[in-house]
Formats: structure tokens, C-alpha cells, sequence
């Protein structure tokens, strides 16, 4: 069977570990680039995490990209000023101190993918073009067309488009984890990649490019146990025992900074679920076609995906947005592809 060409966009991130272990793993998608951008963590460290995680896992040959530090209008200190003020009812000040410095520390630690130690010296190194460039050559050296796959701030992806107009007709589709319809977090409508680079939400979603969306609704219903995560460990190969290990952290990390949701022993693998209706569009069980808007000139809702799902407004349906999928099935493939990688 073809492989189905896709570029990564992400921000490493645990869950952005996972969504790149399933894709390399599954053995159903041609990894044409991995691009990075500021999100869970510095650009930096998102670019070093992204690297570390690649080269584990055996995917040498995937050329990777560094993305830029700043949302496209806002600036990253502003982000996080935000981000301290969203969750400012639900945070310790504590809590409020360590969000202050890094956008994602709260759920992912100080470097975005605290709790595994990667070999020290990785000879993997990223390419000499920055990652809008990086995503322009291949859509234009390819001849079918492509699926973009963003798991973090969709910054790269709202300068590509911006950029390059000449080449959305060969974009197949966005494939991406963010928004929320109905499940509320912080605030209503708000998401963390939405609300890190709001203007770069608005110019994706109006782009005319089809668009899946993978927000809270669907990822906070497919939830990853431990069980899940003992069965990665006892692949016994390199990348289930790292997958575990990362995992695990997120886990504790997650469900102590979100009390609010009530989790135990299970946790959200977000952006893993954005690759997974890639590889199987049958994994999703439930979805609808909704008109969906971004606030970017509000107060407190700048980010906001404002998804019309009564009808009210009359405009076109713009975003497929996910509400469920099949997952036991989902953590299945989540299992067999890192048992897949070295």
C-alpha cells in the first residue's frame, strides 16, 4: 500500500513524542519533513526535543526544520502573560511563577519532554532552511499532494499560507490537534495552540484548505492508561520503554497541574490523535462538519475556536470537528507502532 506523504509540524511535547513515534512506527505515512515551532516550550527546545525523539526511534532520515520563537503578530512573553491570566482561577502561585517562564511547563517540565534522559551527542542536526522554506520545497517538489500534520501553534502553518498561496492546491489537507467545541478547560472555546497564536489559527481556518480538527472534545475522551503504557514498556524495545517512561511523567504532571478534570491513571495523548484519523480515517466515530471561527480581537477569548454547532449563523462549514473516536483501537495502534521503532 502507498504511504500517504505528510509534513509534522510540532512542538515536543509528550504527546508530540507519541504523534511522531505512531507516525513512523505505523509504517503508513511518508514523513516528507518534521517542522517545529515555540509551544510546549522554547523553540529551542522544541527543535532538541524533536531531534532527540527522531533519532531514537530510528527515523534518521526525516529531515527536520527549526520554526520561529514568536507567534506571528503577538510576542511569546505576551503569550504567556495570557496563558497566566487564563488559568489564573484554577493556579497556584506557584504554578503561575513557573507558567510565567515557559508556555507548557506546567504538564511537560522545564525542557518539554522532562522525565527521559536521550543520549548525549545526537548526530542528527537540522536542515539549513527554516521551516516554512522547508515545507514550500516539498509541496513543490511533490507530485501528489500532501497532508500537513500541525500539533502544535499553527505559526509555520499561518506564515506558509501566507507566503506561498500558490501552493495550497497541493496541500491535501490540515490535519491538526487544537480548538474545542463544547468541552471547556480555562475558559470557553479555548485551547492551548489556538490561544498561543491566535492570528495564525484565523489564517489556517481561512484558508479553503479542508481542515480536520482534533481539539478537547475527542482528546479528553480518549484517554491512555496505564495499562496502555505497560504494555509500551514491555515491548522491551528502546522506544516503548522511553515512550513509557515520558508517559508516566506526563501523566503524574498532567493530572496534577489539571485537578479540575478529575483524572487518574489515564491521561490525554492530544496530538497523536491528529496523525491516527491520518493513518485511519475510519478511527473516527463521530464528527461534524461546522462553520468555525477564531477570536483574535477579544479581552479574554482572543484564540477561541467558535464553532457554530447550532446552526445559527448560516455560513458555510468550513473545519470537519472530531468528537470521538474508536479507542481502544487507537491505543492499539499507539502499541504496535512504537513496538515498530527501534
Amino acid at each position: 500500500m502507498k504511504k500517504i506523504p505528510v509534513i509534522i509540524d510540532c512542538d515536543p511535547g509528550h504527546d508530540d513524542m507519541m504523534a511522531l513515534v505512531l507516525a513512523y512506527g505505523s509504517n503508513k505515512l511518508d514523513i516528507r519533513a518534521v517542522t517545529t515551532v515555540a509551544g510546549n516550550n522554547t523553540i529551542e527546545n522544541t527543535t532538541r526535543n524533536a531531534l532527540n525523539v527522531l533519532n531514537y526511534i530510528g527515523a534518521k532520515d526525516v529531515p527536520v526544520a527549526k520554526g520561529f520563537q514568536d507567534p506571528i503578530v503577538r510576542t511569546h512573553k505576551a503569550v504567556m502573560e495570557r496563558m497566566a491570566a487564563a488559568r489564573r482561577e484554577t493556579m497556584t502561585e506557584e504554578q503561575r511563577k513557573e507558567q510565567s517562564k515557559i508556555t507548557g511547563a506546567l504538564a511537560h517540565g522545564v525542557t518539554g519532554l522532562d522525565g527521559f534522559s536521550f543520549p548525549e551527542n545526537n548526530p542528527k542536526q537540522i536542515e539549513p532552511i527554516r521551516a516554512v522554506e522547508m515545507m514550500a520545497k516539498v509541496l513543490r517538489e511533490s507530485q501528489e499532494k500532501v497532508t500537513i500534520i500541525p500539533t502544535g501553534p499553527l505559526t509555520n502553518v499561518g506564515l506558509l499560507i501566507r507566503a506561498f498561496p500558490d501552493l495550497l492546491p497541493k496541500i491535501e489537507r490540515i490535519s491538526l490537534m487544537g480548538g474545542t467545541s463544547e468541552f471547556v478547560l480555562t475558559r470557553p472555546f479555548m485551547e492551548f495552540n489556538t490561544l498561543v497564536d491566535p492570528e495564525a489559527t484565523k489564517i489556517v481556518f481561512e484558508s479553503g484548505v479542508p481542515i480536520t480538527m482534533y481539539g478537547y472534545d475527542v482528546t479528553y475522551r480518549v484517554l491512555c492508561g496505564v495499562d496502555t503504557i505497560d504494555r509500551m514498556e514491555a515491548l522491551g524495545n528502546q522506544t516503548g520503554k522511553m515512550a513509557a517512561a515520558l508517559l508516566r511523567f506526563f501523566m503524574e504532571r498532567h493530572n496534577k497541574n489539571l485537578k479540575q478534570l478529575h483524572l487518574k491513571d489515564v491521561t490525554p495523548i492530544h496530538d497523536a490523535c491528529a496523525v491516527a484519523g491520518v493513518i485511519d480515517p475510519s478511527l473516527v466515530t463521530e464528527s461534524r462538519m461546522l462553520h468555525v471561527d477564531i477570536e483574535t480581537s477579544g479581552q479574554y477569548f482572543d484564540g477561541a475556536t467558535i464553532c457554530d454547532y447550532a446552526g445559527c449563523l448560516g455560513l458555510p462549514a468550513n473545519v470537519e470537528v472530531v468528537y470521538n473516536m474508536d479507542t481502544p483501537r487507537f491505543l492499539d495502534m499507539l502499541v504496535e507502532s512504537a513496538g515498530n521503532c527501534l
